[in-house]
């Protein structure tokens, strides 16, 4: 397919109306869906903050670590066991000193604490 056609059929797809009838199709799903899993999200957010507050960590960085737990509940969303184990470790290497500058042991023990997932082996 040539990229005016591709382009034409994008145009059409992302329409106003189309994009209206999709959500409209599926607005009582979503609601639901989100409201699943907004009590876990506040849940992980809660005791990630209940960590940090404790370790006295500035409030500059909660944002970050914040972001790490929501990764993390991701990764137990989509995967169990070793799997899950893997994904959380590589999850904590990227989040962690070398990369982005996170304390190591507070990922660990956020994995730890909230998520019951042990990634001190794997860093």
């Amino acid at each position: 397919m040539d990229a005016t056609r591709r382009s034409a059929k994008y145009g059409n797809k992302v329409s106003g109306d189309v994009t209206k009838n999709r959500i409209d199709a599926q607005a009582a799903n979503m609601k639901s869906n989100f409201t699943a899993t907004a009590g876990e999200n506040v849940q992980v957010e809660t005791d990630t903050k209940a960590l940090l507050t404790g370790w006295g960590v500035s409030v500059t960085l909660h944002a970050s670590y914040l972001s790490y737990a929501r990764e993390i509940m991701g990764i137990t969303h989509r995967h169990t066991g070793v799997i899950a184990e893997n994904e959380a470790c590589l999850a904590c290497k990227k989040w962690g000193d070398a990369l982005r500058g996170l304390t190591m042991y507070y990922l660990q023990v956020i994995a730890l604490d909230v998520f019951n997932i042990d990634v001190s082996a794997c860093t």
